[in-house]
């Protein structure tokens, strides 16, 4: 299932402050880290083959630091649904049952123990130093969020055991680092990801609880999860990657050679493939342009010129010629 671009925006921020050069190695594959649109969607297949790009040769701890990056604010009506919860335990549960609209690769669970509730998290992949860069990024982040989401709910941050999947650092210095961030009750080398957490915090009635707000969030989460299985199923894998690379920009459409590129697939091949879908990088770049023009124009927030420039058009007048052939009127008339 496809999900925000918010996550990878989050993460190739985390690296440019880690002092990563990720925007040269991004426009390698001809993507504008600027450009990045955040109402934008992306299957994670596309994520993972952008990530092996801006993330060679990082060291996995420096995830530690780059997960620190991500926000509260792109979760929408998944953090409305949390804050509005009864319990903290609600919450959690609704978490874990939205999972879905967060930016995790892995999978969190919840497991009940003696004194304690553990929110688990398993990565999906602890045996690459890619997936260990991954795993130590939303490892970071999912504390962050635990965080921030206590704060923003009105209720002190509790004390947590906290267990990590990976080897303890030999580096006085980094190991530190971890310490500084988790806090002194830090243990490594466990078979997943464990926030401890005591029963007695888990019961705390939530401060900013509401009912009917929960009820009518949990419907939006539901019907954002339908419009995006929808997506993902509606169009043939190879034509919904490169649709899904086009769509991820605003104001540039990049070649297909850096589609190719980005996809790992020879630009000859990428072509011969799309000849045998019946369509052509020309045809689905045109169809997500006219997709973005409607989208856009019916946000009623843009004037045609702005919409114009968004779209990839040097000028508007170009665009208002491509918009009359496609619909057979104008952009204002269209609007109106």
């Amino acid at each position: 299932m496809k999900r925000s671009i918010l996550g990878l925006m989050y993460l190739i921020h985390g690296m440019r402050n880690a002092g990563i050069q990720v925007d040269d190695r991004l426009e390698s594959i001809g993507i504008k880290a600027e450009a990045l649109d955040p109402s934008s969607i992306i299957h994670p297949s596309l994520e993972w083959d952008i990530l092996k790009v801006v993330g060679h040769d990082v060291q996995p701890e420096t995830g530690l630091f780059i997960g620190q990056h991500y926000s509260l604010a792109g979760y929408g009506s998944l953090l409305m649904l949390l804050v509005t919860c009864n319990r903290v335990y609600d919450a959690i549960h609704n978490g874990i049952q939205y999972q879905s609209l967060t930016y995790l690769y892995g999978v969190l669970g919840v497991e009940n123990r003696e004194h304690q509730i553990a929110l688990t998290y398993q990565p999906v992949d602890l045996n690459s130093e890619m997936g260990l860069l991954r795993a130590q990024c939303e490892v970071s982040g999912t504390y962050k969020f635990l965080n921030d989401i206590y704060k923003m709910m009105g209720l002190s941050v509790p004390s947590v055991r906290i267990e990590l999947p990976f080897t303890q650092p030999e580096d006085a210095d980094i190991l530190k680092q971890y310490h500084d961030y988790y806090g002194s009750d830090l243990h490594f080398g466990c078979k997943y990801a464990c926030f401890l957490i005591d029963k007695e915090v888990m019961e705390l009635k939530i401060p900013s609880s509401d009912p009917i707000t929960n009820r009518v969030y949990e419907a939006k989460c539901i019907a954002e999860i339908e419009r995006l299985n929808v997506e993902e199923v509606k169009t043939p894998p190879l034509i919904q990657r490169v649709n899904d690379y086009l769509e991820l920009q605003q104001g540039i459409i990049p070649s297909m050679a850096e589609v190719a590129q980005a996809l790992n697939v020879p630009e000859r091949t990428l072509r011969h493939q799309l000849q045998q879908l019946d369509t052509s990088y020309k045809q689905i770049r045109e169809q997500l342009i006219k997709h973005k023009a409607l989208r856009l124009i019916e946000y009623k927030e843009y004037s045609i010129e702005v919409i114009a420039e968004l779209l990839g058009y040097s000028e508007p007048a170009a665009f208002n010629h491509a918009f009359k052939r496609w619909f057979g009127q104008s952009p204002r008339q269209y609007g109106k």
